[in-house]
């Protein structure tokens, strides 16, 4: 893991946007599946000026909504990311709940497209961008600090790539649908953005040498292949 420091937040974002266009121009040659997370991290989309020929995009993490203010891949949509993606005949991942569909349903489609993906793109090479809230989650994997075995159970599970629960009071989008932490240590390239002060605990516990991924699950990022973290967090 590579830790990138800025001294603006501004800074800090297009220094991770340009390592993104980086990584797609030099991958450009085989598929490249790219997985956007929700939140600040999607600010970083605009700034892509590179479209492989053989794109995929989908999201790392969904808000289980038909709320249009709440889905992370609506959201997405509304980009000029996107319609610049669209333009370049990139194919989408849509993680749109459909009608009929409950949580695990859904979790099961969205864990369905990746395997697929896979499946027919050998030698593909999966890009990410990651965030970390203050509470240390990262993507949609919210620390369970109070049930070690339920957060390992959701999360830990080799057979799943995707997993769909309640985070109940744990976040203000309970229910929730993203990748796991055995999905993320296949992922070849991760871009962390993570800026702001109020994320300076998080921070900490994320590089700590020691501590549990059930308390800060943000801590994965030490046992993924290859993560450039941009940041204007000093210490």
């Amino acid at each position: 893991m590579e830790v990138k420091r800025y001294s603006t937040k501004q800074e800090a974002r297009e220094a991770a946007a340009q390592k993104l266009n980086q990584l797609l121009d030099a991958y450009s040659h085989v598929p490249t599946l790219f997985l956007p997370s929700g939140g600040s991290s999607l600010t970083l989309l605009d700034s892509i000026e590179i479209f492989p020929p053989n794109f995929t995009i989908g999201m790392t993490d969904e808000r289980f909504s038909e709320d249009p203010k709440v889905n992370n891949f609506v959201q997405l949509c509304g980009t000029s990311f996107f319609q610049k993606a669209q333009e370049s005949g990139a194919f989408f991942i849509d993680s749109r709940p459909q009608a009929g569909e409950d949580l695990e349903l859904f979790a099961r489609r969205q864990e369905q497209s990746l395997r697929t993906w896979r499946k027919e793109h050998e030698g593909g090479r999966i890009i990410i961008t990651q965030g970390v809230g203050e509470d240390g989650h990262t993507l949609g994997i919210m620390p369970f600090p109070e049930a070690p075995e339920a957060f390992l159970s959701l999360f830990e599970n080799e057979e799943r790539w995707v997993a769909g629960y309640d985070a109940k009071d744990k976040n203000e989008f309970p229910l929730r649908v993203t990748c796991t932490l055995h999905f993320l240590r296949m992922v070849d390239h991760s871009v962390l953005y993570m800026v702001g002060e109020n994320k300076r605990d998080a921070f900490s516990r994320m590089l700590a040498k020691e501590g549990n991924l059930w308390e800060a699950p943000c801590r994965i990022v030490q046992e993924m292949k290859n993560v450039k973290l941009f940041t204007d967090i000093v210490y």
